[in-house]
């Protein structure tokens, strides 16, 4: 590997805050953005007080294209992330989960409408 090569790789992993490869610009402005967990509304908890089913993580809406886009990305409640796992929205929609706590894609927040939009615009062309 040569030096140059070595070196921007080293300065890409110091812009990222995160182990998800998003920059650290990006995460600040999701995280100003989502106060709330995106998909059951519930007050968050934040670093260093995160550990709780309450807490923040990250959650990508498309798990086939984590840093296509940072439209892809967003907080949600460490429980809303486990349940949903890998499931693609629309599945997830629909399990026990999401119809005893009401989220479906006319409840959520609007990053997850936006993304849900752009996959629907995608399909028509």
């Amino acid at each position: 590997m040569n030096i140059d090569l070595s070196v921007r790789i080293v300065q890409n992993k110091l812009q990222m805050s995160n182990t998800y490869g998003i920059s650290k610009g990006d995460e600040q402005e999701i995280r100003a953005r989502d106060k709330t967990c995106v998909y059951c509304g519930v007050l968050m908890k934040q670093y260093p007080h995160a550990s709780g089913t309450t807490g923040a993580t990250i959650e990508y809406f498309d798990n086939n294209r984590h840093l296509e886009k940072k439209y892809n990305v967003a907080i949600c409640c460490r429980r809303c992330n486990s349940s949903k796992g890998t499931m693609k929205l629309s599945g997830w929609f629909k399990t026990s989960y999401c119809v005893e706590r009401k989220i479906n894609e006319d409840t959520v927040a609007k990053p997850v409408t936006e993304f849900i939009q752009s996959r629907v615009d995608r399909s028509r062309v």
